[in-house]
Order: C-alpha cells, then structure tokens, then sequence
C-alpha cells in the first residue's frame, strides 16, 4: 500500500512540476480508420494503421502499437499492462511480429507496459488476424506487419518528447538531396531514477515483503533504431535497418522470522534477475520492373534472448541453503526473402516469392544447490545442459487475386513450408482462398479460409506470463502449431461519417504444449520431456462501429467469443482456457474542442481471466491436476478502467515548431483490477486465493516537441 502511494504522489509531483516548463505533446485517441485498405478487395479480418491515425495514448501519455492492437476487436491482453495479444482464441505467442518484414522474437519493453515498436519510427502497421495473404506465415494466430520510415529527402526532421517514465528523441533528414536520406531514433527509461531514491528513502526494515521488494527493485529498458535510404535510380530503392533493444528486471526480497528450536530461521533472501532483447540487421532491395510489376528483396540477421536467474539463500543459526536456477535462449535468424507481386494481367493481381532462413537456438541452463554446515558443504548437486538447435526453413507462396465480375473477386493462394526438426523433416502446405462481393458501392461482403504453420514455440508456465520469452523449435517429439481459420465480414459505409463492421470467425488449432513441470521458469532442459501437447477452439463474432466528423471521432469495438483447451493429461474434456474471455467492449471518444485542444477518454469492459486452484474434499487439498478438477475453474472479477486525457498544442511559425502538452490519467475512478494471483491455505489447510492490484490511478504528462 505505502508503495503505490508514493508512486501515486511521485507522479503527481511530476503532473505539477513540468507544466512551469512550458512544455507541449503528441496526438490522440484510437484508430481513426478501421476500414481495411489494401490491394486486395477481397481481403478480410485486416486492419491497416498509418502514421497519421496513430493517436491512441495506451498509457503513460505514450502512443503504442500493441496497446492500440489490444483494443481492437477480437483480441485481448493478457494481464494488465502486458504486451501479450490472445488473438481469437490464440495462445498469445502465436504472433508474428515483423519490422521492415523482419521477424522479432521479444515484442514488449518495460514488463510489457510498451512495445519494441516506437512509433516515432511507424510509418504504418498492417495486422491481419484472418484470411493471411500467401506471403505470411510462421505462426498460428496473427500477423502485425510494421513498416518503418524513410528519412525526409529534402528537409530535416525531428521530434524529442519527455514523459514521466521514458524519453525519446528522432531525427531524420537528407545525406544527399534526393538521393540518400537517414532516420534515427532513441528511447531510454529513467523510472528507477526517481522511483529508487523516494522508495529507499521511506523503507523500513523488516516489514512486508512488497517494500522490500521495491526498494531493491531495478528495471528499464532502451533501444535504437536506425535506418538509410537510398534511391539509386527511379527504379531501384535500397534500405538498411538496424534495432538494438534490451529490457533488465530484477529484484532481491529478504525477510526475517523466529521459528524457534536449534534451527533458529534467521534470515531468507530471494533475487530473480531477468534481461531480454533484440538485435536486427537487414538490407531490402526493391526494383521496379516495369510499370505493374515490383520485386522486393530482403536480407536479415534478427536476434532475440532471454536469460533468467533464480537464486534463493535461507540462513539459520546453524545451517545455510543454497539453490541457484538459470536458464539462458538465444534465437538467430540468418534469412533472406524474395517477393514478386505483378498486375500485368488486367483481371489478375499476382503476388508470388519464396524464403530460406536458418535458425539457431541455443539454450543453456545451469542448476546448483547445497547445504552449508560449519563451511562444509553436503547435498551439493550441480548441473549443465547446453546445446544447439540448427533448423532450417524454405518457404515458397504463390497466389492470385482475379475479378470474377464488376462486383465478385476470388483470391486463391498456397504456402508451402518445409521445416528441419532435430531427426524430423516438416512439410506443411497451407491453403488460403478468399472472395468478396460488393452488392453496392457502400457495402462488402467477404468470407475465407486459411491455414497457418508454427515450427517454433514460446516455453512459459501454465499459470503465468513472463516478461521475456524462451523460444524452442518443433522437433521429432515436438510438432508445429497448426491452425485453421474461418472470417466472414460484413462491411457498411453509407457515407464518410459512419462505418459499421460485423464479422464472425471459426478457429481450429493442434499441436499446443503446456508445461507440467514444477520450476518458476521452464528450463530449456525440460524441452520435450516436461510439456504435454493438446489442442485448441474458439469461435465468436466482433463488431466495429464508427463516427467521424470535424470536432468528433467516436468508436465502438465489442467481441463475443468463447476459447476452448484440450489436454487429456490436464482433464478428459474441453475446458476453457485461461483467456476465454467472453465479453469485451471498448469505447473511445476523441473531441476538438479547440484547434488547439483534444480531449479523449477510452473506457474498458471485458470478462475476467481464469485461473486454476485446488479442491478440498473436508480431508486435504487435491492436487494441481485431476479427472475431479476442472482446469480454469476460477475467474476473476470483470476488469473495466476509464483513461482520460488533453492534448494542448502550439505552434512556432517562424522557428518550424510544433509543441504538445498531454496530460492523462489511467484507471480514472482507481479500479483494483487483479493483476495477479497467489494461492494460499487458511488454518485448516482450505484454498485460499488472494487478488493483488498494482496499477491504481496514474496521473502523467508528457512533452514533445516537433521541429
């Protein structure tokens, strides 16, 4: 409770210092264009983002991407503030993140509070979470495909914004006029700047755990991004991209209690220590070959870790227990692509290419304990396990989109994959077919069928979300995610101030893995021995709904749905999993009460998520698992917060400058939504369950300044 007090009054301080400044920010509110756009009429569950609509502030007065994803329909976040997306139905690691068609294995900065994503740096995302192009595939659920932007060819650019947790600063601008161009940007986090000294300041010695906890707490994050662009011709365009990011958490508890008797229990400290990131390298080629035909061609290495240490020293008077866990991943990725779209034919649009990457995961886990007695050591047991997975993929995709008529349009398309296993080769083809009819100018309707393939999975406990991620491959035991996917939609704008959009969906999934084994994290090690594999369900519909005139921008997004498991090791029935979320609705208001002054709010109503605990039978606890336990037999109570905020700009004519102030407020009327749970036992050994909540009302502000 003192922690998030003094959290609360820090960030108010902050509310009321930086206005002297004459300080000024960014854009607000939601997606201001649900409408898909592409080059495809036949393209359905797509949801193309620019630059322009980027508005929404997540939170902490910031723009983010993935937090703008969580409420669209028909996904939905994991616990509070993560980056996690479940995407109908999905396992909320079955998303294909890609920078500059680059893929990204470690998506969330700052415990998932913001993506790796700046959106200095977005020129656009497109996120598809159904009918997938030919193009794309790797994973099972959804594809968020993020293009980065070019420098300024003529004139230099900038942006610096400050806020409460983090600062940013870009710049782009001409090498050479019309001809070479760079564009650069930095985000760094200070929070445990301010946050550490005001905490260890009140700490008291030997109170409660969530104080000590605090106060030797470290976390933060930074990244770069940087790219070149180079117009070699009127023909040819050559990029270079580069990300460095990295995120470190960690914390050490200690306590002190008197058992009593010869083993006196003096003193327990705990330190987990966590740190994740990526590294990404790649140079694309794009060539027009002739007015309707492009060729784009990409080079990437792309390198994601995750290291995680667990280390746990109990003191008595006359003993010392010692047990050190850590767990090390690496993924890299040396890829290239090569991708050929042509409109050469008046009634087709074809789009065809293929890929070759080679994956390298190398693991490393090391475990040691012992006991100390008189500085002799006994029950010492010490382990190492390292190794590498090389797996290659190729992949080859064709399809084509052909006009039927005026008014009817057929998209066919095949994926084929081809996938090295460790004493395993994977074949998948993945079809894919849409059509679109337009029985009027104001109104769509589409429907289709896709099949996707993942050869790599994400290792993480049943019960909890880690911050970063281990990623292992499909091997001879382990098989590739498949999934098959149903969308149908409808689509009606009778003018440009109303859009109305219904969809429905139908999901099949095989070949999920849970993780059964006992550790805090999922050691490399346990890798085809510990986890048990299963299948998933869901099913639901979505509805979007929209209104845009001069001074308002008013949408609704609702999703009702229903996400099923089956793990026959877990229970001999579906069960529901732990985000069947059934209900969620957002609503976002954005209004211009002035030129220079935007108000929004955004309010958040979604069904709780689910969790599994013990039975009591008047005798004992049964175990975690049954055929007499129902998994995910606890829900927690319906979360729902309000965020609001106001922008204030101004302008600097004569110094090309413009200012924005953004003050916002997150959970406006102090929800204590669960962010996680523990299970405890009372005095007569009966489960007991108790809710944390630790993101009450945020106040913050933020300053940019564009030049």
């Amino acid at each position: 409770m003192k922690r998030l007090f003094v959290t609360n009054m820090m960030l108010l301080v902050f509310c009321i210092i930086l206005p002297a400044q004459n300080n000024e920010v960014l854009d607000s509110v939601v997606v201001t264009d649900y409408r898909p756009r592409s080059d495809k009429k036949t393209q359905t569950s797509m949801i193309k983002i620019d630059r322009k609509d980027f508005k929404f502030k997540a939170v902490l007065s910031t723009p983010d991407v993935i937090k703008t994803l969580q409420m669209l329909p028909g996904v939905t976040p994991g616990n509070e503030m993560s980056s996690t997306m479940n995407v109908r139905g999905g396992t909320g690691n079955d998303n294909l993140y890609l920078m500059d068609n680059v893929p990204l294995y470690q998506s969330g900065h700052f415990l998932g509070i913001f993506s790796v994503f700046n959106t200095d740096m977005v020129e656009s995302v497109d996120f598809y979470k159904g009918g997938f192009p030919a193009q794309f595939g790797g994973r099972a659920s959804s594809v968020v495909d993020v293009r980065m932007k070019d420098g300024d060819m003529q004139e230099q650019h900038g942006l610096f914004s400050i806020g409460v947790t983090d600062g940013r600063f870009q710049i782009g601008g001409p090498i050479k006029k019309d001809m070479l161009s760079y564009n650069v940007a930095i985000r760094y986090s200070w929070v445990e700047a301010f946050l550490r000294p005001i905490l260890k300041a009140v700490y008291v010695p030997d109170v409660s755990y969530s104080n000590d906890y605090t106060r030797d707490g470290h976390y933060g994050f930074a990244d770069l991004n940087a790219k070149f662009t180079w117009l070699r011709s009127s023909r040819d365009k050559i990029t270079f991209n580069t990300y460095l990011g990295f995120d470190y958490m960690s914390y050490i508890d200690s306590d002190r209690k008197q058992i009593g008797g010869s083993s006196t229990y003096e003193k327990s400290i705990y330190k987990d220590a966590n740190r994740w990131g990526n590294a990404l390298l790649s140079a694309v080629w794009e060539r027009n070959l002739s007015e309707r035909r492009k060729m784009v061609s990409t080079y990437y290495v792309s390198d994601g870790y995750y290291s995680a240490l667990y280390k746990n020293v109990d003191k008595y008077l006359d003993y010392k227990s010692y047990s050190l866990e850590s767990n090390i991943s690496n993924i890299l990725d040396i890829g290239a692509k090569l991708h050929f779209s042509d409109k050469t034919f008046s009634r087709h649009y074809l789009n065809y290419g293929a890929s070759a990457v080679y994956h390298l995961f190398s693991p490393i886990a090391y475990d040691h304990s012992y006991v100390e007695i008189d500085k002799g050591r006994s029950n010492e047991k010490q382990s190492t396990y390292g190794r590498h997975y090389n797996s290659p993929e190729i992949d080859l995709w064709a399809e084509d989109e052909f006009t039927l008529t005026p008014r009817l349009y057929l998209n066919a398309g095949l994926r084929y994959m081809l996938f090295v296993a460790k004493g395993k080769l994977y074949n998948a083809l993945e079809p894919r077919l849409a059509v679109s009819y337009n029985p009027s100018r104001i109104l769509s309707l589409k429907m289709s069928y896709s099949e996707m393939s993942q050869p790599v999975h994400q290792l993480e406990p049943f019960q909890s979300e880690s911050p970063g991620a281990f990623w292992m491959p499909a091997t001879s035991d382990m098989k590739p995610i498949r999934s098959k996917i149903v969308s149908a939609e409808a689509e009606w704008r009778p003018n440009r101030h109303f859009l109305l959009n219904f969809a429905g969906f139908w999901k099949n999934m095989k070949h999920l893995y849970e993780y059964t084994g006992t550790n805090v994290q999922p050691s490399p090690a346990a890798w085809e021995t510990e986890f048990t594999e299963g299948k998933g369900r869901s099913y639901g519909f979505e509805f979007y709904g929209e209104f845009q005139s001069e001074r308002w921008d008013v949408s609704a997004a609702y999703t009702l749905s229903w996400s099923q498991r089956y793990f026959e090791a877990f229970y001999r029935d579906w069960y529901r999993d732990r985000y069947d979320n059934r209900h969620n609705l957002v609503l976002n208001g954005v209004y211009k009460a002035h030129e220079l002054i935007d108000l929004y709010a955004t309010w958040v109503l979604r069904s709780g998520n689910r969790y599994t605990i013990p039975l009591y039978d008047g005798y004992g606890l049964y175990g975690l698992y049954g055929e007499s336990l129902y998994p995910n037999n606890f829900q927690v109570p319906t979360y729902h917060r309000l965020d609001v905020g106001i922008n204030f700009r101004a302008k600097s004519v004569r110094k090309g400058r413009d200012y924005v102030v953004t003050f916002a407020v997150y959970n406006l009327y102090g929800r204590k939504n669960p962010f996680y749970i523990t299970l405890t036992e009372d005095v007569y050994n009966r489960p007991s369950i108790k809710m944390t909540s630790i993101f009450p009302v945020l106040p913050s502000i933020r300053y940019s300044m564009n030049f």
